[in-house]
């Protein structure tokens, strides 16, 4: 043994080179041992200055609103909206005008989901000057206001959850200095590219107010002006001189509209608006909101119409827990057949806009309105109210929307409409 060592160092003194090459080798190896170690050794890898936030960020950089991954060269919150800010009034702009050539440079037409967006939203232009058209409706400002609900990067793509609050202010043609508004609410889904200074939109999906009436609209993203294509003009002018709340001898109908005034989800409706009530569980992301939202107009015994639960229409809350709720409740169809079944309302008529006009005057605030599709119903909406020519304004949840001409964006073949009269 000895003998072995005394060669091996004789070897190193003779080959130093070697030694040294030897020696770096040793500490390199070292050194990136101890560096797997650590790692072994750390949770998780903190991108954000918070730890609020740590949950989020073990596979891709997340933020939530207000917070940014702390790169000199992401976007700022600021930044991010100023850009929706610009499309937006752009294509408000558009519907009014229905020009739509800068609409294209927030879109990118080599991508599959841009054009599917940018597509979109050149139907609902159309559609909605077609509909102001038919009823010798102007839109005097169409404005909306962004929030951003949740961002999440990766891979330079911003996938952005954002909210756009509508306002739309319109008169109509023979009354111009009478100025009627409604609000909508939608929740986007957004992919945003980094361009320059600027961002480029890849995907915009959302749950849209004007979808049932798109179907019969055609585009090729080759367009600079979307045209009329509907001219006839209906008679609108029901003469509605104020509110009928006319009480029914359980039916509070005026606090059954304030209730779905003050609860619409729409923040500029009134002094008292307070997004959804908080002592009611939301259904958005299961069954839809609508009916659940119009349950509570006509039966919160504090605030709303006090109409009387029973066993079949029952909502029971729990605290901390998911409430005591009979599908009656959330479900559209089956609370119209409830309510007609036990002679809670009366059925005044059914059929499409045209069919109906002679039966607005009938209807009050606080009555119901049910929309169906090839017969069957889908969504319900609440009377609110009537514009300065007795059109019927309507407050709805799942899409949030306040006062809104009860029609709008229901205009294709198959739909018709059941006015409900709630007779306690």
């Amino acid at each position: 043994m000895r003998l072995w060592l005394q060669d091996l160092i004789k070897f190193f003194k003779n080959n130093k080179n070697f030694f040294s090459m030897f020696l770096n080798i040793f500490l390199i190896a070292t050194l990136f041992i101890s560096f797997l170690y650590s790692l072994s050794r750390t949770n998780k890898l903190i991108l954000v200055p918070s730890c609020q936030f740590e949950e989020n960020l073990e596979y891709e950089a997340t933020a939530n609103v207000g917070t940014f991954i702390t790169d000199g060269e992401e976007p700022t919150e600021d930044e991010i909206i100023t850009f929706f800010n610009e499309l937006f009034s752009t294509r408000n702009k558009a519907f009014l005008t229905g020009n739509v050539e800068e609409l294209y440079k927030f879109y990118d037409k080599s991508h599959t989901y841009s054009q599917y967006s940018l597509l979109h939203e050149f139907k609902r232009i159309a559609y909605l000057r077609d509909w102001a058209n038919e009823r010798a409706i102007t839109f005097s400002t169409i404005e909306s206001t962004p929030k951003i609900k949740d961002l999440k990067i990766n891979n330079g793509t911003y996938s952005i959850v954002l909210s756009e609050e509508y306002k739309f202010k319109y008169f109509y043609k023979d009354t111009p200095d009478i100025i009627n508004d409604f609000g909508v609410v939608l929740l986007h889904t957004v992919d945003l590219k980094r361009v320059g200074n600027s961002f480029i939109v890849q995907k915009d999906y959302y749950l849209d107010c004007f979808q049932e009436g798109l179907k019969d609209y055609k585009f090729d993203l080759t367009e600079k002006e979307i045209p009329l294509t509907k001219f006839k003009t209906y008679n609108i002018n029901f003469n509605r001189d104020s509110l009928n709340f006319d009480s029914n001898k359980i039916y509070d109908r005026k606090a059954a509209v304030n209730y779905a005034n003050k609860y619409c989800g729409i923040s500029w409706a009134n002094d008292k608006s307070k997004g959804y009530n908080s002592n009611y569980y939301v259904y958005t992301a299961s069954c839809g909101n609508c009916t659940n939202f119009i349950s509570q107009c006509l039966a919160d015994k504090t605030e709303g119409g006090k109409l009387k639960q029973d066993k079949t229409w029952l909502y029971k809350p729990k605290s901390s827990k998911p409430p005591t709720v009979s599908e009656t409740w959330v479900n559209s169809s089956k609370l119209i057949n409830y309510l007609l079944n036990n002679n809670r309302c009366n059925l005044i008529n059914t059929g499409n806009f045209e069919i109906l006009m002679d039966s607005f005057p009938k209807i009050q605030p606080g009555d119901l309105i049910s929309y169906n599709i090839n017969n069957s119903v889908e969504h319900s909406a609440i009377i609110t109210g009537f514009d300065n020519k007795g059109y019927p304004l309507v407050n709805a949840n799942s899409i949030d929307k306040y006062q809104i001409p009860f029609d709008l964006g229901w205009s294709n073949d198959d739909i018709t409409f059941s006015l409900l009269s709630i007779t306690e």
